[in-house]
C-alpha cells in the first residue's frame, strides 16, 4: 500500500489510471513500467494483473468483447428469420439455388455461434465455416455482378507487381 500512495502522489492520478497509460497506452514491459513507477517488478506484475492490464489479459478481453459483440450482431441479424421455411430453388442445380442454400447454411453456423460454448473447438470450425460461406457469397454476388473476372485480374497483378 505504501507503494501505491508513493506512485498516485507522484503522478497525481489513481493507480489504474496510471497503469492503464504504462501498459494498454505506453505498452511498456514490465522492466520498464517497474523502472518508470520506481517499484519491484513483482509488485508492478501484481498491480498489471490486478487491473486485467498484462498482455494476454488485454488480448483474452478483447476476444471475449469481439465474441460477446459478434454474438449480438448474429442474433439481431437472424431475429426475424425463420430457419425451418421452405426453400424456394429446392431440387434447382442453378445458381441461385447454390447462393440460396450457401446463405442458408451461413445463417445456420451463424445461429450455432450464438449457442455455442466459448472456447470450444466446435466454435473455432464454426468461425471458420462462417468465414468460408461469407467469402463464397461474396463470390458469388461479384460474379451475378459481373465483377470477379475484374477482381481475379486484379489480385494476378498484385501478386505480379509485389513478386520480388
Amino acid at each position: 500500500m505504501d507503494y501505491q500512495a508513493m506512485v498516485e502522489e507522484k503522478f497525481g492520478k489513481p493507480l489504474k489510471e496510471i497503469m492503464y497509460e504504462i501498459c494498454v497506452e505506453n505498452k511498456l514491459e514490465k522492466w520498464e513500467g517497474s523502472e518508470l513507477l520506481e517499484i519491484t517488478i513483482k509488485t508492478f506484475t501484481n498491480w498489471r494483473s490486478k487491473f486485467r492490464f498484462g498482455p494476454m489479459q488485454i488480448q483474452a478481453d478483447r476476444a471475449d468483447t469481439t465474441r460477446k459483440e459478434t454474438i449480438e450482431k448474429y442474433k439481431d441479424e437472424l431475429k426475424e428469420i425463420n430457419l425451418e421455411r421452405p426453400f424456394k430453388h429446392e431440387g434447382d442445380t442453378s445458381l441461385k439455388a447454390f447462393k440460396e442454400i450457401t446463405e442458408r447454411i451461413l445463417e445456420l453456423e451463424k445461429y450455432r455461434k450464438t449457442i455455442q460454448e466459448a472456447g470450444s473447438i466446435s466454435e473455432i470450425t464454426n468461425m471458420l465455416k462462417i468465414g468460408y460461406l461469407e467469402s463464397t457469397l461474396k463470390s458469388i454476388n461479384l460474379f451475378e455482378n459481373g465483377e470477379l473476372y475484374d477482381q481475379y485480374k486484379f489480385e494476378l497483378q498484385y501478386l505480379k507487381d509485389n513478386e520480388s
